[in-house]
């Protein structure tokens, strides 16, 4: 049975949020739910549920990010796991106020949050970091991307895209692979496929990590298939 790291599961959440739509949807996000469910082959492992919603930080507008990620059935009763992750971000730069992470996996917790600056990051556990400018968390990416214009991606097509996490900046490669459908949900879901290079990591195998997105004016990420070099998972949408 493969279990997820520590890492793993962090950069699974990165997976996850690197992706969405265009800034005319930003607002549409208000309110949004969405949920999924990991698989591990054939075996229900987990569920990942996002909820959005436009808020207030310290009197500025904000959108208030929250990811939820829990192990379930036989994979819960051999590692339970319970990730939170949150961010709080400017609606107008994607630019992040706040990271919060509340980790329980199995006898590991930890909880943190990072106040992001101009210049610098704050952590409550780690202290001052020095960033030289303001880098996106793995939350605020997904908000970030948004304003891409993919109609005029050309397939093979690369973006690069740092996000600053554990005090590490990861230069996260993004390549366009073009359109695919995905039968999901009894449904056939028009898609667009990319997929992220992680550098600074050697845990995924070549070609790793895959996502399709609807190709629609929302651009919902419907599948998520990560290949480790230890195993592998898939994560998939739930309506």
């Amino acid at each position: 049975m493969f279990l997820l790291s520590k890492k793993s599961l962090c950069l699974m959440i990165g997976v996850l949020c690197l992706f969405s739509t265009n800034a005319q949807v930003i607002d549409m996000f208000d309110g949004e739910h969405l949920k999924y469910n990991a698989k591990y082959g054939a075996i229900k492992g987990g569920e990942v549920v996002i909820d959005a919603k436009r808020t207030k930080y310290q009197n500025e507008d904000a959108y208030h990010v929250k990811i939820d990620m829990y192990s379930t059935g036989l994979v819960d009763n051999i590692f339970h796991f319970h990730d939170i992750f949150e961010s709080y971000f400017s609606p107008k730069t994607q630019m992040p106020y706040l990271f919060v992470r509340d980790a329980h996996e199995g006898k590991y917790t930890q909880f943190e949050k990072v106040f992001y600056y101009d210049t610098y990051v704050e952590s409550t556990i780690k202290g001052r970091f020095e960033t030289g400018k303001r880098y996106y968390d793995v939350v605020s990416g997904i908000f970030a991307l948004r304003k891409i214009d993919w109609s005029r991606m050309k397939v093979g097509e690369e973006i690069i895209f740092p996000i600053y996490f554990d005090e590490k900046v990861f230069d996260v490669k993004i390549v366009y692979d073009g359109k695919i459908d995905i039968k999901l949900n009894g449904k056939i879901y028009h898609c667009r496929k990319f997929t992220p290079i992680f550098t600074g990591t050697g845990m995924f195998s070549k070609n790793g990590v895959s996502i399709c997105l609807t190709d629609d004016y929302r651009r919902k990420p419907v599948q998520i298939k990560v290949n480790f070099r230890v195993g592998s998972f898939k994560v998939e949408l739930v309506e």
